[in-house]
């Protein structure tokens, strides 16, 4: 029996159990483990993420403070600005502001203010002059209103709250000597809407351009 040469002789690289296939793949196996240890975070790489969400987290409650005291003042300056319409609709009939409240203390619709929203419309200080007024809101409200008004500057009003409102240019409360010859009206909002008892004040007049606010986060 005879044979032939190649059948006699065995490859090298099997003798040496170095297969191609085989070292191909002990080398993706190493690939893959210093891949997975490269993508692995470290403590110091977590405490940063974590002291970036806290960051971002601290600037979002600001912002949240700040669009929930932007929301609180709303109410009031849409109603103020309804007052003010309203007195220069009657006035444009009447040729006088209508004195509405009995003071500037004197808060409607509810003469008690709080952290509850009452009713427009319902029973309160000026009821019949406020329907003669003819102001009209969406819902209920949070706030409480009063409006007076006269004629010269023999009416005084005065501030109320314990809140001083010097230093608003054209303010009648502090400096009658503001108020004109002619007719003039004043109007006054307050509200309570954490109920701590410190009122969140907002004014304006017929003297004024601007609604003027002392604490405006209660």
């Amino acid at each position: 029996m005879s044979f032939s040469r190649n059948s006699k002789t065995t490859p090298r690289r099997a003798l040496l159990g170095t297969s191609p296939a085989g070292a191909s793949g002990r080398m993706r196996s190493r690939r893959r483990q210093r891949s997975a240890a490269s993508r692995a975070f470290t403590l110091v790489e977590l405490l940063v993420v974590v002291a970036m969400v806290g960051v971002l987290a601290a600037l979002a409650m600001v912002g949240y403070r700040r669009y929930m005291n932007a929301a609180g003042i709303a109410e009031p300056k849409a109603v103020i600005q309804g007052i003010r319409g309203a007195q220069e609709s009657y006035k444009a009939e009447m040729l006088v502001y209508l004195d509405v409240s009995t003071t500037l203390e004197s808060w409607y619709p509810a003469g008690t203010l709080g952290d509850r929203k009452r009713a427009w419309g319902g029973a309160g200080d000026g009821q019949a002059n406020w329907r003669l007024l003819n102001v009209s809101t969406d819902g209920a409200v949070r706030f409480g209103y009063a409006t007076k008004a006269g004629v010269g500057n023999a009416f005084t009003v005065t501030p109320n709250g314990g809140f001083s409102w010097a230093g608003i240019p054209g303010n009648p409360l502090v400096n009658p000597s503001y108020l004109p010859n002619g007719p003039w009206y004043v109007v006054q909002a307050a509200g309570d809407r954490d109920a701590d008892g410190t009122l969140a004040l907002l004014l304006t007049a017929s003297t004024m351009a601007e609604i003027y606010w002392e604490n405006d986060a209660e």
